[in-house]
């Protein structure tokens, strides 16, 4: 019989609302979501802050580098308005804003997309959040970034972590992120699940993660046909900006 699927909300529900805001974050709640992905970035005064992309231009009314600006320029800017002018007074939370939100209701997936070496020590200020909230119980900390999951992993070995690729051979030590790779899956002792995008989840690769001890988690899947597919290979969760499709699986 097969398990529940672990349905994971993709920057709140990103589809249905505006991403990585308040409101997208809520709505997947109210959805009944198992879990919920966000990204973060950091100020230059050091306030990790939500939000996918390292400039303002895609989903704000704004501009500029992130690294560059303290928050409380950030809140000048709307959040919300691209999306739809309803969510006009959408502002770019701070991590600590959604973690007071969630409270432990599901598990929080923290995307940091850089490492120090952009960011200087962002994984010591995440890690800090959490600590600060006692939220080490239900928030894990993923990323493409090697260098920033490895420094995790070393400055604190309580929170949980997982692994994304782009793609990742079944039988080779090849792994595709930005540029193809030569890592084995061995490499990844320490985490405790592998997330990848859908169209590289073959039922081997899914079967060889699993055989590892992890789970396997595919992102972003938004149409019905591919997530039968893949609840068929045997996928652990999935992560949807429309959650809502996935809610007959649980």
């Amino acid at each position: 019989m097969r398990k529940p699927l672990i349905i994971t909300g993709h920057r709140g529900a990103g589809g249905l609302a505006p991403e990585n805001t308040l409101a997208s974050i809520q709505l997947a709640l109210d959805l009944g979501v198992d879990r919920i992905e966000i990204d973060v970035q950091q100020t230059n005064d050091n306030v990790i802050i939500v939000l996918h992309d390292r400039t303002l231009k895609r989903t704000t009314n704004g501009f500029g580098f992130i690294k560059s600006m303290n928050y409380a320029d950030l809140l000048k800017y709307s959040a919300g308005i691209k999306f739809n002018k309803v969510y006009a007074e959408e502002k770019i939370p701070t991590l600590e804003q959604v973690i007071d939100l969630i409270n432990g209701k599901v598990e929080l997936l923290i995307e940091t997309k850089y490492s120090y070496l952009y960011y200087p020590n962002i994984e010591r200020h995440i890690l800090n959040v959490i600590k600060n909230k006692n939220a080490f119980g239900w928030c894990k900390i993923i990323s493409f970034n090697d260098r920033a999951l490895f420094r995790i992993n070393k400055l604190n070995k309580e929170i949980r972590i997982g692994k994304l690729f782009v793609g990742k051979s079944a039988t080779l030590p090849l792994s595709y992120d930005t540029t193809i790779n030569f890592k084995p899956l061995e490499r990844y002792h320490f985490v405790d699940e592998i997330i990848v995008q859908h169209k590289y989840a073959s039922k081997a690769f899914i079967d060889k993660v699993h055989q590892f001890g992890k789970e396997l988690h595919v992102w972003t899947v938004n149409d019905p046909e591919t997530i039968e597919k893949l609840i068929e290979r045997g996928v652990d969760g999935i992560i949807s900006d429309y959650p809502n499709l996935l809610l007959k699986y649980k």
